[in-house]
């Protein structure tokens, strides 16, 4: 349950995961699908060794909570008002495999390391004693159950914008748009949450 929530919110991982399944097929989408997962569970891995050390220089440093706000923001606003045109494919872009692409995405991403920082400290506090020195055996089902929770979430997300492509036209511009705003919204929120909790 635990990592399905942390799947949810709309982070690069998942944008990929979207625009792969609108301009190809959901079976592209699965090669960026796995290897995130795999990333999800090394950052579970980071934040289940450096879980108090992290926090507290992610407290001390304010710098670090206002760049990933000032990140979002741009972000979002650059999705918002991004016009999808048709180009001829003159200029040679860089080429990365799908599977490259979803584990670089699920590493390169500090919201999702902040979220299970969070998740693993409350875990801690209200459900149970969670850090590498746990049994190996309840360690590797939270793993697995990392790794399956990123998956479904993941191929949810391409299911649903395969559906949503099959009924909506130039649902590229309309899924950038709902990404900017969600983005936008998100920095907001952890503004807010900078400034006055």
């Amino acid at each position: 349950m635990t990592a399905i929530l942390g799947a949810l919110p709309l982070g690069t991982t998942n944008v990929a995961v979207i625009n792969t399944t609108l301009k190809e097929t959901i079976q592209s989408a699965l090669k960026i699908v796995y290897p995130a997962a795999i990333a999800e569970v090394i950052l579970v891995l980071i934040a289940l060794y450096a879980n108090a050390t992290l926090l507290a220089f992610i407290d001390h440093n304010i710098w670090v909570q206002y760049s990933i706000v000032v990140i979002l923001l741009v972000l979002g606003a650059y999705l918002f008002f991004k016009k999808n045109k048709e180009m001829p494919h003159t200029k040679r872009k860089l080429k990365i495999s799908k599977p490259l692409l979803g584990f670089i995405l699920g590493m390169v991403n500090p919201a999702v390391l902040m979220y299970w920082l969070v998740a693993i400290t409350f875990l801690n506090k209200k459900i149970m004693h969670l850090d590498l020195s746990i049994n190996d055996t309840l360690l590797l089902l939270f793993l697995i159950g990392v790794f399956f929770g990123k998956v479904v979430t993941l191929y949810g997300f391409g299911k649903f914008s395969h559906q949503l492509s099959l009924k909506t036209h130039h649902i590229s511009t309309k899924v950038n748009q709902i990404i900017g705003v969600l983005l936008a919204i998100v920095s907001i929120v952890q503004f807010i949450k900078i400034v006055y909790v």
